[in-house]
Parts: structure tokens; sequence; C-alpha cells
């Protein structure tokens, strides 16, 4: 490794992590904010909506703990990305670099909206569960068209491709439905995973932290796009420390939910990220936990109606089933972390079998030769 690259590399690493402690701090400093606002509001989850009455029991002191704490944690989130962002093109990433930061902030928005007006919807119509089924897939859908839409076009033609061990598989507008799949599923996913104190934020922050280095892996290492990777670590780095500084206020007892305001937003920005930085399968192994929250409703909705009536599980999400065995719910998420952290391990592990070395690939289209350039961006991006 040149003198070059290696100060290149510390760079990255300074500026994330700058970003990684921003994000804890604002988010921090948020909570200090909002939380006694919204305890002054009574904006709390009020009458229980659980399907089971053991459940409505295991819960019954949360219902004066204030949701929608995802109010601070998302603008905290896109401010510290936003700033990564800035300090990458202050040291001379090319513009494209605020198209990938844009696209984030555009899901970080777009999903927070969505879940703010769900989480209203509960808050104001007492027993209900917010907006339809249908009406939010159908909205998840259309933010995940857009942002999967833009995400192609920053790409271009031969960065639209599907990276698997050993093996590249260029998919063209393929990847923007499987995109959307990929972003509506990690939106959903995290959304089923936000149930107890703690689980989200702790699980979420693992996988953030996972994909945002696997990103900056990428850019040092890989064939993709090294500006777009950048972008995509800054925002897993800020997400990360964001959740990092949300869980000192949702760490059992939690002082606050996320609700859905926050984890439709993080859950849409988990897709967005891998749908940019081409890691959909890295996502799924990182995601591990999420994946099986997810799996363990639709195997039971399905084993349920197929059997008139059989379950699968205790209880589902998993992490109810495991309630329901007695466990209390700090060891669920105890261990839930635990399992989320060999998943990311994992997602790591499988890197060199995914990352081609950018000598032996083909070059990106969004590219730009190294005499096009800026000094400082021919030095801190790593041009290869």
């Amino acid at each position: 490794m040149t003198l070059a690259i290696a100060q290149s590399v510390l760079t990255v690493i300074a500026v994330m992590f700058g970003v990684f402690v921003l994000g804890a701090a604002l988010s921090f400093a948020g909570g200090r904010l909002v939380i006694p606002w919204l305890v002054k509001r009574k904006l709390n989850d009020g009458e229980p909506r659980k399907a089971s009455d053991y459940l409505n029991l295991l819960h019954a002191d949360k219902k004066n703990t204030p949701t929608m704490g995802g109010a601070f944690l998302v603008p905290a989130v896109m401010l510290a990305a936003l700033a990564g962002s800035a300090a990458l093109a202050l040291l001379g990433a090319p513009p494209r670099i605020w198209v990938v930061a844009g696209l984030g902030a555009f899901v970080l928005c777009a999903g927070g909206a969505l879940g703010l007006y769900d989480d209203y919807c509960k808050l104001t119509r007492r027993g209900k569960d917010g907006i339809s089924a249908k009406d939010k897939l159908l909205a998840q859908g259309v933010i995940a068209a857009l942002a999967c839409t833009g995400a192609a076009l920053l790409l271009g033609p031969d960065g639209r491709a599907l990276l698997l061990p050993f093996v590249r598989i260029d998919i063209g507008w393929l990847m923007v439905p499987l995109g959307m799949i990929v972003m509506v599923g990690a939106s959903n996913a995290y959304n089923l995973t936000d149930g107890l104190d703690g689980l989200a934020g702790g699980t979420g922050a693992i996988a953030f932290y996972a994909l945002g280095g696997a990103a900056a892996l990428f850019a040092i290492f890989g064939e993709t796009d090294p500006v777009t990777s950048l972008g995509v670590s800054a925002l897993g780095m800020a997400a990360a420390g964001g959740l990092l500084g949300f869980l000192a206020w949702n760490r059992h007892p939690a002082k606050v939910f996320m609700g859905d305001t926050g984890s439709l937003a993080l859950g849409g920005l988990l897709g967005v990220m891998a749908v940019l930085g081409r890691m959909e399968l890295l996502l799924a192994v990182a995601g591990g936990v999420f994946v099986a929250e997810a799996g363990s409703v639709m195997l039971q909705v399905g084993y349920f109606r197929v059997t008139g009536g059989k379950r699968i599980f205790r209880c589902s999400p998993l992490h109810h089933h495991f309630q329901f065995g007695g466990w209390h719910e700090s060891r669920v998420t105890r261990t839930f972390w635990k399992v989320g952290m060999l998943c990311a391990l994992l997602a790591l592990a499988l890197l060199p079998t995914i990352i081609r070395p950018a000598t032996d690939a083909p070059s990106p289209a969004s590219n730009m030769a190294e005499d096009e350039l800026p000094p400082r961006a021919a030095s801190v991006l790593v041009q290869r």
C-alpha cells in the first residue's frame, strides 16, 4: 500500500468516526430536548392495541411512555450524514456525493413523514392500528420506486449489477424492482423489530455500522464507484451513531419509543444504502435479525391460515415468542443484540468473496478519471 493510499484510508476513517460521534451527540441532545415535550403533550401509546391479552399485560407498564422518538432521531441522523457529505466534498469529492446524501435524506424524510402520520393516527384514534396496511405498503412502494430509480441513474449502466460471492451479474434496470423489494422489505422488517426496549435501536446500530464499514471497504478496495460508496458509508455511520445516542433514552426501562416515525424511516434507509452500495446480499446477512423477525410473522400467518388456526410460534414477531416462553424482555434484547453482532461479522467475512479488485473489474460509468478530479480528491477518495 502506497503512502498516498494509507493517508487516504486514515482520512476516510477520521471522517466516518466524526460522523458517527456527531450522530450520537445530536441524537442524545435531541432526546433531552424533545422527550419532555412528548411527555407534556402525553404522546404515548395510550390504550393497548396488542392482539394478545397476555402481551397487553406484559407491556402494561409502558402505556405512559411517550412514542414518536423518531421525531428527534431522524433529524439527528440526517444532519450527521449531511455533515459527513460536506466534509467529503471539502476534501475534494465530486458533486455526486450530494446525490447520495440527497437520496438518503429523501428516504429519511419520506419514511419519517409516513411513520409520523401512522403514529398520529394511532394516538388520535385510541385502540386503532394507524393507517391501513394496504395504504402503508402503497406509500412505501412509491418512496422505494423514486429512490431506486434515482440510484439506477446515479450508478449508470455499468454500475447496475448484483454482487454475489465470486459472481457479478449485470441486471440493468431490473435493479429498480429488486431495490423496491429490498427497501420495502427492510422498512417493514425493521418496523416489526421495534417491539421491546432497546431492541430495534441496538440491532439497527449494529447493522448500520456493518453496512457503513462494508461500503467504506468497497470504496477503498472494490469495483464500485468510490464516491458513491463513501457517501453510503457516511449514511451508515450517521445512523449507527444516531441509534447509539437514541439507546441512551430507549434502553430498558425506556423513556421513549422510536415509533413508526423512526422505524419506517431507518428501515428504508437500510434498504436504499444496500441499493446504492450494491450490498443487497450483505443487508440480508447483516440484518439477519430483521429477516428472522419478518419471516416469523409470514410463517405464522401462512401456517395459521393453512392449518385453520394452528401456530408455529407462541406469538410473532419472534421476540414475543421468547417473551411467551418466560424470558424477560432485557434478556431477549441482549440475545438479539448478540445474534445481530454475529450476523454483522458473517456479512463482513463475506466481503473478500464479493469485492473484486478495481484493477480487474470494469469501471463504473459514473466514475471520473483521476485527472478529472481535483488533487485533493485523488488522494482522499483513493483513486485507483
